[in-house]
């Protein structure tokens, strides 16, 4: 006589891995969670990124610290989504894998992009870079690069910055930072506005004051409100400044090859 087992038998299938999911709870999972990926990296670029670029109004440190934030929330998509596909593949939903992988695959060509666009706009120090890679620097973004000034003119165009900083700083205060507002204030200090012939030759005056240079915002450029300044003190010496909602700023440079005082926004 035999006895028969008296412990419960395992139970199998019990597993997430053991049996595939269904093909109909497959589509309606990884269908609409596709497509809320895609949705987000849409909304997330246009509503988000580009309504923070639109709202910095041509601040450099707040457009920076948009690009910043657009990076790491498409980093924490990318890791959000890979996470996602490996729980799909426990429940051998492979449908689900293949949307999450696509989503992945997206977010990770905008991530090589957006990180792209950073390094090319925020070089790295000429001084950093090996052997070689100086000059070629330099070459390929001469455009750029100020001219040197003699110490008796940069002496000159510090006195003309000291004279131009309370002026757009009361400006700035005051609210009006419109380029005609700005150039009367200017004009009023002594400078003369600067003028040239037909041909482009050079007929007098130091002084010009101009609209901000337009930015792209999203897939149209915008012209922020503000003024730029630029004052040719020498032949090898200017004052630049700007003034805007956010802030103003007044400094000293040589000239640009191509931009005169202005640095221009892109070579050739």
């Amino acid at each position: 006589m035999t006895d028969s087992p008296t412990g419960p038998r395992p139970r199998r299938g019990l597993r997430p891995w053991s049996r595939r999911t269904p093909l109909a709870a497959d589509l309606a999972i990884g269908i609409p969670l596709l497509l809320l990926g895609v949705g987000w990296l849409a909304l997330d670029f246009m509503l988000g990124h580009g309504m923070e670029v639109w709202a910095a109004q041509g601040d450099q440190e707040r457009i920076d610290a948009a690009d910043l934030a657009h990076l790491a929330r498409i980093q924490n998509f990318f890791v959000t989504v890979l996470v996602v596909a490996v729980v799909a593949l426990v429940f051998r939903a492979r449908w689900t894998v293949l949307s999450q992988l696509f989503a992945a695959a997206l977010a990770g060509a905008l991530l090589i992009i957006a990180q792209h666009d950073w390094d090319r706009d925020h070089p790295g120090p000429a001084a950093a870079a090996p052997e070689g890679a100086s000059s070629r620097y330099r070459e390929n973004n001469g455009f750029c690069i100020p001219g040197d000034m003699s110490p008796a003119s940069e002496q000159d165009a510090q006195k003309d910055a000291d004279r131009i900083e309370p002026v757009l700083k009361r400006l700035w205060e005051a609210g009006t930072w419109d380029p005609q507002t700005v150039r009367t204030a200017l004009l009023d200090l002594g400078f003369e506005e600067e003028r040239f012939g037909p041909e482009g030759e050079w007929l007098g005056g130091t002084l010009t004051v101009r609209d901000m240079d337009p930015r792209f915002v999203t897939d149209h450029y915008v012209t922020p409100e503000g003024a730029l300044v630029g004052v040719r003190v020498h032949d090898d010496a200017c004052v630049t400044a700007f003034v805007q909602r956010t802030n103003y700023e007044v400094k000293t440079n040589g000239p640009y090859p191509e931009g005169g005082c202005f640095e221009p926004p892109a070579g050739h």
